[in-house]
């Protein structure tokens, strides 16, 4: 069985893991080789990243059609009615931490240039969380502020309950890996020009609007 992970880049699909990892000891994987987060994952998420990679299909196949959960992180549309743990976050807050992940101008990722994965809002189009059957919507500020209620909330879609409360290490990872751990809440407001904000207002505001972004 799979449970999706999906999120644009950056909206906190790493920081949900972490909460999956610690609180319920569930593992978690990646479609894409990922060996800076192995630190937090381990070697075996590296391996199964390593087998997609060679051979997608068949991986995703045995993982389709096992009785074992399988939680795969994805940056990529839909393809299968598997559930799916929706993760979104400020769309000024994620374009801004990719801008400065990719070292890309912010503009650019704005309107999607340079990114596989489309835009912001072109990625919640064609997920349709509130629609779609079997997914829910986790926000990357509720995973920060309240990471009990988050926990709570993933829960039914894991099958078991949490073993423990979620600690979170943002600044002790910060400090080791500050090329990953490089924004938080708000981190838009350092960064964006009155250019960038009317641009990402013009492409993104109707989403924003629809998610209860202000």
């Amino acid at each position: 069985m799979i449970t999706w992970i999906a999120g644009w880049p950056h909206n906190g699909s790493t920081l949900l893991r972490q909460i999956i990892k610690d609180c319920f000891e569930i593992p978690s994987y990646s479609k894409y080789k990922e060996p800076e987060l192995e630190f937090l994952f381990g070697k075996e998420a590296a391996k199964f990243s390593e087998l997609w990679n060679i051979a997608s299909l068949e991986q995703y196949q045995r993982c389709r059609r096992g009785k074992e959960l399988f939680v795969v992180k994805t940056h990529e549309i839909p393809f299968d009615d598997s559930p799916a743990i929706f993760v979104v976050r400020d769309g000024r807050d994620a374009v801004t931490t990719l801008s400065r992940f990719w070292a890309t101008p912010i503009a650019n990722m704005i309107v999607g240039q340079g990114c596989v994965f489309g835009t912001w809002s072109g990625y919640y189009y064609a997920w349709q969380p509130k629609k779609r059957p079997k997914t829910i919507i986790v926000r990357y500020e509720d995973m920060v502020t309240q990471p009990q209620k988050v926990v709570a909330d993933i829960a039914p879609m894991l099958g078991c309950e949490p073993k423990r409360p979620f600690v979170d290490k943002y600044e002790q990872n910060k400090g080791q890996w500050p090329q990953l751990f490089n924004g938080t809440m708000g981190i838009w407001q350092e960064e964006m020009t009155e250019a960038d904000l009317e641009l990402f207002w013009q492409c993104h505001g109707d989403v924003m609007k629809e998610l209860g972004y202000e």
